[in-house]
C-alpha cells in the first residue's frame, strides 16, 4: 500500500484541498489524473443497498477511493475504517471510448477527459465532491468493474453548471453497462441511462434522504462536513 496506511488523513487532505474556492487545486490534480478505477465488490460489499465512495488524496498526492457500505457509514462505528476498500487507486491515463452508436453514456465518459468542459464544470461549482453514493443492485459479486468519472448533462436548475458529475460503470466480465434500462420493442426513445452516482456535497439534496449530512458517519467523525 503506498501514501497513507488508513483512509482517515487522505479524507482530510482530499477535503482541505476541494472544500474551499477557488479549488485551483482540484483542476490541476484532474488534468494529471486517470478517468476510471477498479471497483470488485464482495458479497459483503454487494449486499448493501447503496456504498459510499470518498475521494481522498493520497501522501504522494494522487487520488484514491475509500468505499463503504453506505449502513457502515455511522460515526458510533468503531470498526468504520475496516468496514471498508482502501485505496482504490485512480488510474493514471484518461482514456477516451470509441464511440460509433454514439452510446449516451460514453459520451458522458468522453466529457470528463476534455479538459475545457471539465474545468469548466469545475469552475462553476463551489465545492468539489466529497463522496459518490451509488446502489449496488447491477454489479454481480467477484466481477471486475471499470468506474469510469463522467460529465452528464445537467436537468437540476439548481445546480448552476451546465453538466454534473457522474459515475458510469462497466462490467467488464459481460461487458454492459450498469444501470440502464433497455428499450421496449419498438420504443423509439432507445436506452434510458439513469444517474449511477449521486455526489455529496450538496447534502440534503431534494427527494433523495440519502444524501443528509447524518448518513456519512466518516465526515461526522472528522468535523469536515
Amino acid at each position: 500500500m503506498t501514501g497513507f496506511t488508513d483512509p482517515i488523513l487522505s479524507i482530510e487532505n482530499w477535503s482541505a484541498l476541494s472544500q474551499n474556492a477557488p479549488i485551483d487545486g482540484i483542476i490541476s490534480l484532474f488534468q494529471t489524473s486517470g478517468n476510471s478505477f477498479p471497483l470488485t465488490l464482495d458479497t459483503t460489499l454487494k449486499a448493501s443497498e447503496r456504498l459510499h465512495i470518498y475521494f481522498t488524496l493520497d501522501a504522494s498526492g494522487k487520488i484514491e477511493f475509500f468505499v463503504i457500505p453506505a449502513d457502515s457509514d455511522i460515526k458510533t462505528n468503531k470498526s468504520i475504517y475496516s468496514d471498508g476498500l482502501f485505496p482504490v487507486q485512480l488510474g493514471s491515463n484518461q482514456l477516451t471510448l470509441q464511440n460509433p452508436n454514439k452510446n449516451a453514456l460514453v459520451t458522458w465518459i468522453n466529457n470528463w477527459c476534455n479538459e475545457t468542459m471539465r474545468d469548466a464544470w469545475l469552475t462553476k461549482i463551489t465545492q468539489a465532491p466529497q463522496v459518490l453514493v451509488i446502489h449496488t443492485t447491477d454489479f454481480v459479486v467477484n466481477d471486475l468493474h471499470e468506474c469510469y468519472l463522467a460529465l452528464r448533462p445537467n436537468t437540476n436548475p439548481s445546480i448552476p453548471s451546465k453538466y454534473a458529475l457522474d459515475l458510469v460503470i462497466k462490467n467488464t466480465v459481460t461487458g454492459m453497462f450498469l444501470n440502464v434500462k433497455e428499450p421496449a420493442t419498438g420504443d423509439a426513445l432507445g436506452a434510458q441511462f439513469a444517474d449511477m452516482a449521486r455526489p455529496v456535497p450538496p447534502f440534503g439534496q431534494e427527494n433523495h434522504p440519502s444524501t443528509g449530512e447524518s448518513n456519512f458517519g466518516v465526515l461526522e467523525l472528522m468535523g469536515i462536513q
